[in-house]
């Protein structure tokens, strides 16, 4: 069983906990099954919009967004749709790493990627519907609002009803103000909840609601320590992951020669356009400090034969998947964070250790393992 302090030192060991192939790779996994929804109903959304697919492409490449373009709203359905795709895959894959983090945690050191997906696939519908319930809240406190302010409309008594009762509206927002906050709450840590507790949306819904009330400034401090330390990970991990590329890269070119350098420059090329937007967003969030990370200079394209742009495609389709292993550290990081900060709060609002005790899924397993252990040992006596 891991030990933990259940303070502050405990969210410092995420990026460590994190630096595994089964979370890195359930990241990963997510991250593809999520973000190739996301781009081909994207990209659908522009087709429907009148936008043609090589302007889109040649525009957005692998990072297309629908709200810079003027669009008719069957093609923002689309849009949306694909987003929530994202959204909801990127839950159920943080439900997976959570949960893996926490068997890992417990000792359970031979929880594997399949029963972590497993268990992910199994509790999609709480993950999913505990952010939707509040939202829920929100819009009924917001339709409800909507209706005072239309009978507010009424001449005379719609106004002096609508003054006299402001106290009364002044604390619906407060109620509304609240609901924003726990939904920002169950975005982040219902995975972690659910992965830890193995219970449904209500759960997820009530600890959210319990966290935010009880717990603020330490949900507060843990979240942005977590973020932070995601951040310092995967920047740390970008930084050798970019320096064994030069290592790379410099012994092809003096044992290979050209003809490596040219591949590599067009495949660099080639992958700067794919993703060109990223460029400036990781140029506002690292600054000058990006070029350590990420692209330091601009590639132009060459004039080659063709095998060996068959070749640079195939080079910058395997570097980016080296980048999206990498990106999946810093998401898996920040995951591993979530799960350990929940832990924490736990522990800290209600005094349970939830390392120490057995969930539904360990309970069902020590079931079926001791129904094996006496099938066997009915099987041995009739055999006597």
């Amino acid at each position: 069983m891991q030990q933990m302090r259940f303070d502050a030192r405990d969210v410092f060991k995420s990026p460590r906990l994190a630096l595994s192939l089964q979370r890195i790779w359930i990241q990963f996994v997510g991250i593809v099954v999520g973000f190739l929804g996301y781009l081909v109903l994207t990209y659908v959304s522009f087709l429907t919009s009148g936008v043609a697919l090589s302007i889109s492409w040649s525009k957005y490449g692998l990072l297309p967004c629908l709200f810079s373009e003027s669009t008719n709203w069957y093609s923002i359905i689309i849009f949306v749709v694909g987003v929530f795709w994202l959204v909801a895959v990127y839950l159920v894959t943080a439900t997976a790493v959570s949960r893996a983090t926490y068997m890992m945690a417990k000792g359970n050191n031979f929880y594997t990627w399949r029963e972590s997906f497993r268990f992910a696939a199994k509790k999609a519908g709480s993950v999913l519907l505990s952010p939707i319930a509040i939202v829920i809240m929100i819009a009924l406190f917001a339709f409800g609002g909507a209706i005072i302010g239309w009978l507010g409309t009424i001449p005379y008594v719609g106004e002096l009803g609508l003054t006299l009762f402001t106290p009364l509206w002044f604390i619906a927002a407060l109620v509304v103000v609240f609901l924003v906050l726990v939904f920002a709450a169950a975005m982040i840590q219902a995975p972690a909840i659910i992965a830890t507790t193995d219970d449904d949306a209500f759960e997820a819904v009530f600890q959210s609601f319990s966290i935010i009330w009880s717990q603020p400034w330490r949900l507060i401090f843990y979240q942005v320590l977590s973020a932070a330390m995601a951040v310092v990970g995967f920047f740390v991990f970008a930084f050798i992951a970019k320096k064994a590329f030069i290592v790379m890269d410099r012994i092809f070119a003096n044992t290979m020669g050209a003809d490596f350098v040219n591949i590599s420059s067009h495949g660099m090329y080639l992958l700067s356009v794919w993703v060109m937007n990223s460029i400036a967003w990781m140029n506002s969030v690292f600054c000058n400090y990006s070029s350590w990370i990420y692209f330091s200079r601009e590639f132009d394209p060459l004039a080659i034969p063709g095998y060996q742009i068959v070749a640079s495609y195939i080079f910058a389709i395997w570097i980016l998947i080296i980048g999206g292993f990498i990106v999946s550290y810093g998401l898996a990081s920040f995951n591993v964070g979530n799960t350990v900060t929940y832990l924490i709060l736990r522990k800290k609002k209600d005094d349970e250790n939830l390392l120490e005790r057995k969930d539904r899924e360990e309970e069902e397993d020590d079931e079926d393992e001791s129904e094996e252990t006496e099938e066997k040992v009915e099987e041995e006596k009739s055999s006597e």
